[in-house]
């Protein structure tokens, strides 16, 4: 794959093996059984929330109704855990501010990352977080902490709330775009992850693979894209000429469901195949959901 540096007009990134080299099993795992026993510390019913946390994951990945994920997360939810039993809200919240950030405790990032964005920035390019939007915005913050990178280096931070698919539907992406305003060819997608991260190139996006925490489930040709270790996508950054015409000012928030869509056929390559990438995206949210157990002799 030629590796001859051009202009883009934004640069998307991949959080979770990508900026952040933790072995996505192992956070997984810390994280449902950390939140799992921090409602049974509360006197509650963590064998049916853990089943509630399950099916709204799953739910995330299948609805197409246009709500946001956080909407067919809860939706769900509800249909497992009794609403009434606390304020889940306020509860979610407190894990949020205090458990979860303990996970990433003694974390070391890699040191080229702060580095490589502030590189991006210095020479105008707009940067968009594109990480699978399954957790809140804080727990995002918190894992662009771990990595150390501030989250105000980003134009957009997909989470929860602000999205309505997931990784590798390609209506993800082109919610992404049309929050962007900008053709999918103007973007480079950083990612490490060969189905859900290079997705984004079936809207022409162009791409560089991080290889240091890869994740190819498809044994996919590395020689037809371009691909390194940190170390040579910071090299890679340094050679990019400055972004004369940057992308945005970005839509923080839900993109309008006709934009996407708009973005979605202008962008779509010849082929895309949607029930492809909708059952990609079925199994990502059932590999995520099948980690953590609920601590037994635990809450009610």
């Amino acid at each position: 794959m030629p590796d001859t540096p051009r202009a883009y007009r934004a640069v998307c990134f991949d959080l979770d093996g990508t900026l952040l080299p933790m072995d996505i099993d192992e956070f997984m795992n810390a994280y449902f059984s950390s939140l799992a026993r921090f409602v049974a510390s509360r006197g509650l019913d963590a064998a049916s929330f853990t089943e509630g946390l399950r099916a709204g994951t799953r739910a995330m990945a299948v609805h197409e109704d246009g709500a946001t994920n956080a909407q067919a997360f809860w939706d769900e939810f509800f249909r497992h855990v009794d609403r009434d039993a606390t304020d889940w809200d306020a509860l979610l919240s407190e894990f949020y501010e205090g458990e979860f950030g303990r996970i990433g405790e003694g974390f070391q990032g890699d040191p080229a990352v702060p580095r490589i964005l502030a590189a991006l920035r210095e020479k105008g390019y707009p940067l968009v977080l594109t990480t699978m939007p399954m957790f809140p915005l804080r727990a995002v913050e918190w894992r662009l902490a771990w990595a150390g990178a501030d989250p105000a280096s980003f134009e957009r931070i997909t989470h929860y709330e602000n999205s309505t698919a997931v990784k590798p539907r390609p209506g993800y992406y082109a919610e992404n775009l049309a929050a962007l305003g900008c053709a999918g060819a103007d973007v480079l997608m950083v990612g490490n992850n060969t189905v859900e991260d290079l997705a984004f190139c079936d809207l022409g996006a162009d791409a560089f693979l991080v290889t240091d925490w890869l994740l190819d489930p498809v044994g996919y040709d590395l020689s037809t894209v371009r691909h390194g270790r940190m170390a040579d996508l910071e090299r890679f950054v340094e050679a990019l000429p400055p972004c004369a015409d940057p992308a945005g000012p970005a839509e923080r928030g839900v993109v309008a469901r006709a934009a996407a869509e708009r973005a979605l056929a202008d962008n779509a390559v010849p082929g895309l195949d949607e029930d492809l990438a909708a059952a990609r995206a079925r199994a990502a949210a059932d590999d995520a959901a099948s980690h953590g157990d609920a601590p037994r002799g635990e809450g009610r």
